[in-house]
């Protein structure tokens, strides 16, 4: 890949995107993600970058990026527990992109977060551009990436809503 903005010399980088991700690991139980392994597999990661590599301890972290795909963003953890045990401190300088956003403080903010769009496929634009109506105009209004639960725990929307 050839880029103005990507370099393959380390002491040239301004970033360094740490490629762990901890989302794509599911529960055989419920088949929703599974994050409990979570934090000890990104501190592992952490470990071993600062002790092979000199840019972890260089900045103490801070220009590296990690990526928290999942509801609670750096919490990885759900609801009550990610609130409580807030972000891991080996994360507390580092970037995360993460879909989790609240304009409100929040434990699991209290970190540098750049917001993404959660993923869409392209099939799922483009069927849903089939279909669209000629005129533009639009039935549904909303698009909802979330948590679906049998049997939720925060049925009051406190989390969610706001």
């Amino acid at each position: 890949m050839d880029s103005d903005v990507r370099t393959l010399n380390p002491w040239e980088a301004d970033f360094f995107f740490v490629p762990v991700y901890v989302s794509c690991n599911f529960s055989t139980v419920n088949g929703f993600p599974s994050l409990g392994h979570a934090r000890p597999l990104l501190a592992s990661a952490v470990q071993l970058i600062s002790l092979e590599m000199p840019f972890w301890n260089r900045s103490g972290g801070s220009d590296h990026v990690f990526v928290a795909s999942h509801d609670y963003g750096a919490c990885f953890h759900a609801m009550e527990v990610a609130i409580a045990d807030g972000i891991p401190p080996f994360l507390k300088k580092s970037i995360i992109l993460q879909t989790f956003g609240v304009s409100f403080r929040h434990p699991c903010q209290d970190v540098e977060n750049v917001l993404i769009p959660p993923y869409v496929s392209p099939e799922s634009i483009r069927s849903t551009l089939e279909t669209a109506p000629e005129n533009g105009k639009r039935d549904i209004w909303a698009f909802f990436r979330g948590k679906m639960e049998v049997h939720p725990k925060n049925i009051s929307g406190r989390f969610y809503s706001k």
